[in-house]
């Protein structure tokens, strides 16, 4: 059985190293490299935007709390859904409008800042940085159910998905993401199928929890709010505002051909994602009923792949699972190299870089190696995939959601208080996850997310600074954008 799913992996990763050294091709600027010339379609738009959430959080985490809590587990695949539905009504039109290649870009534009521009992308190649991490984590996983060592197993992956990203950019990714989703819309609903078959459907899954030590009741464990509400907007309301600036989906919004196709893209990428969300979560669940106690929860889907499932079927499985970590992975390496490339060199140290695509196309693909194995680092360090997940998505989110998103819509917003919103909700954020600050006992906001208080501390001092200093001047490239 192993050999037949190693075979089916080294044939998988042979074709998307063979899908991305294609790409190349098509690679003759920056602007190819981090933007796929401007030229995606609804079909390619649509189908990266899916790619870049439908990651390890998404499959493996899902799993990891739908054997831990039934159907609440839904709440993270559920909300990356609707997180991209609400980014394509609310951001993406305006910002494709205004053609740029970063966050940070339009942050500078908005306040007309550098100090803006640099606080931006720098917290968001931290975050970035550390969610890569969480896949190259997940990797190692999925990867050591085919008896591979989980350390070489994460070098593996990650080797792969640095190495077709840095040679096609862009336009690789978006390729590869293609024929990731692929794989991962059939393998991801067969393993759920065939588990819940296994297990006897749903009745059979509640006979099969009956008696063992769930965090649960088990009515709660088949219902979607089971676990409470508060772990529902834990998972949802950190997810929503990083997509909402994350600059991995925005240079997909970018690379979208027009207004129209970034919007339309974003919202049926959200839809298929909500459609999807119960898959991994049933999966999980059916590995509670048939293994009990006798597992934890990281164990859940590589238990299930390789006791259950027909050889065959665990083969695409894992094939699935590995597409779905790369797609997200190589996404957020190049939002990652689009900071560096643009934002810190380009624009802050070497303005002239622009002439000389060939030097700047290789220090882009420098770039993405150094954050390749950062990512690996981090995936040596932590443990926990949705928990460094939520930690990235805090750091950025909390302080810059309200600097770009209210930035889009209130006008008197100027750069001092882009800037005390940023430092004050990041800094507020880091040091409740951290613990630095005991947030839960304070009052009113106390059973809040710590992102969620984070912002809120963002949008206060973002207000009341603008309101109190002069009025920064509005470039009128933003006038245009509606």
């Amino acid at each position: 059985m192993p050999d037949l799913q190693i075979a089916v992996l080294v044939t998988y990763f042979i074709v998307i190293f063979g899908v991305g050294v294609y790409a190349t091709r098509f690679i003759d600027d920056t602007t190819d490299f981090l933007l796929a010339g401007r030229r995606l379609g609804l079909l390619l738009a649509t189908a990266t935007l899916c790619a870049t959430h439908f990651g390890g959080g998404f499959v493996m985490g899902s799993g990891e709390w739908g054997f831990d809590f039934g159907l609440t587990g839904m709440a993270y695949a559920a909300g990356v859904g609707l997180s991209l539905i609400v980014l394509g009504l609310v951001a993406a039109r305006r910002m494709r409008q205004l053609a740029m290649f970063t966050v940070p870009d339009y942050l500078a534009l908005r306040y007309n800042s550098q100090v803006v521009r640099v606080l931006g992308a720098v917290l968001s190649l931290v975050a970035i940085i550390g969610i890569i991490g969480a896949q190259v984590w997940a990797a190692q996983g999925a990867l050591s159910i085919v008896g591979l060592d989980p350390t070489w197993a994460a070098i593996a992956a990650t080797g792969l998905f640095i190495v077709y990203t840095a040679l096609s950019g862009l336009w690789g990714v978006t390729l590869t993401d293609a024929v990731q989703l692929a794989i991962i819309f059939v393998g991801v609903p067969v393993a759920a199928v065939m588990a819940l078959g296994e297990a006897g459907g749903l009745e059979g899954i509640r006979a099969g929890i009956e008696g063992l030590d769930l965090s649960v009741s088990t009515d709660a464990f088949f219902h979607p709010l089971g676990a409470g509400l508060g772990m529902v907007l834990a998972a949802i309301v950190p997810t929503m505002m990083y997509t909402l600036i994350g600059q991995d989906f925005y240079q997909r919004l970018f690379a979208a051909r027009d207004a129209n196709t970034a919007r339309r893209a974003a919202v049926l990428a959200g839809v298929l994602l909500v459609l999807f969300a119960v898959f991994p979560v049933i999966t999980g669940m059916a590995a509670r009923a048939l293994f009990g106690g006798e597992i934890e929860a990281a164990q859940a889907i590589p238990k299930l792949i390789t006791e259950v499932l027909p050889s065959a079927a665990a083969a695409i499985v894992i094939a699935a699972i590995v597409g779905a970590i790369m797609s997200t992975a190589d996404s957020l390496l190049m939002a990652g190299t689009a900071h560096v490339t643009n934002d810190l060199y380009v624009q802050l140290i070497n303005p002239e870089a622009e002439r000389n695509n060939r030097r700047l196309l290789l220090i882009s693909r420098i770039v993405t190696v150094i954050i390749g194995v950062l990512a690996l680092w981090m995936a040596l360090a932590f443990e926990a995939i949705i928990d460094l997940l939520l930690m990235s998505y805090t750091l950025y989110a909390a302080g810059v959601f309200i600097p770009v998103v209210l930035g889009l819509y209130w006008q008197r917003g100027n750069a001092a208080g882009a800037i005390a919103g940023i430092l004050g909700g990041s800094g507020l954020g880091v040091a409740g996850e951290l613990d630095w600050i005991e947030l839960s006992s304070l009052p009113l906001i106390g059973g809040f997310p710590v992102i969620a208080t984070g912002a809120l501390a963002s949008l206060l001092l973002y207000v009341v600074v603008s309101l109190i200093t002069p009025p920064g001047a509005r470039d009128p490239a933003l006038d245009d954008v509606g």
